[in-house]
């Protein structure tokens, strides 16, 4: 809440700025609204992307918590052996230690599974966000725009000073924005 009532003061001030200076001939403030993960999720590339991030969870992530869980077993199974054993309290020690570092993870498993999907999301996606960023940047030097907001941050839209950049790039990047409503709310790895 405090970005979006930051974000509106922001643009409010520019615009007293730029109303005080427009007659020393300064351009007028021109603000965009953008947001690439509505228009990267709508792409024909991003079904590619959701299906290796599915196929890299079977393929990678199943296995590795398998041989976590695997490895977390067999050192409880050591502990216990040799603590019946009698075995020193060094060697106990170093035993309960990597015990409790795969119960760890193990714990800890949504957690590392987000981070690993995130990063996979990232290698995977960067060229589609090249794409759409490249095809932004343009439109925002053609229109000359000053300021570029998310929506979430905008609350007033007054065509005028205010200019959707969503419609502009997804016309130059063949996605029509009403052919497929669900992938509007995507915004990142993970899904």
């Amino acid at each position: 809440m405090k970005k979006v009532i930051f974000s509106l003061l922001t643009v409010i001030a520019l615009g007293f700025v730029t109303n005080n200076t427009q007659a020393q001939t300064t351009p007028a403030l021109k603000v965009g609204v953008f947001n690439p993960d509505v228009i990267v999720a709508r792409l024909p590339e991003y079904k590619d992307v959701q299906k290796k991030i599915e196929a890299f969870d079977k393929d990678s992530l199943g296995p590795r918590r398998d041989a976590i869980e695997y490895q977390y077993n067999r050192a409880d199974s050591s502990y216990k052996a040799d603590s019946a054993a009698g075995k020193s309290k060094q060697v106990l020690d170093m035993i309960n230690n990597q015990r409790q570092q795969y119960a760890w993870q193990l714990i800890n498993w949504q957690q590392i599974v987000q981070n690993a999907e995130r990063q996979k999301f990232a290698e995977l996606a960067k060229p589609l966000y090249d794409k759409v960023n490249k095809v932004y940047m343009d439109e925002v030097k053609a229109q000359k725009i000053t300021l570029v907001l998310n929506p979430d941050a905008v609350m007033y839209l007054d065509d005028k000073v205010v200019i959707n950049l969503f419609l502009p790039v997804a016309k130059k990047l063949n996605i029509d924005l009403n052919a497929n409503p669900n992938a509007a709310d995507s915004t990142g790895a993970g899904q």
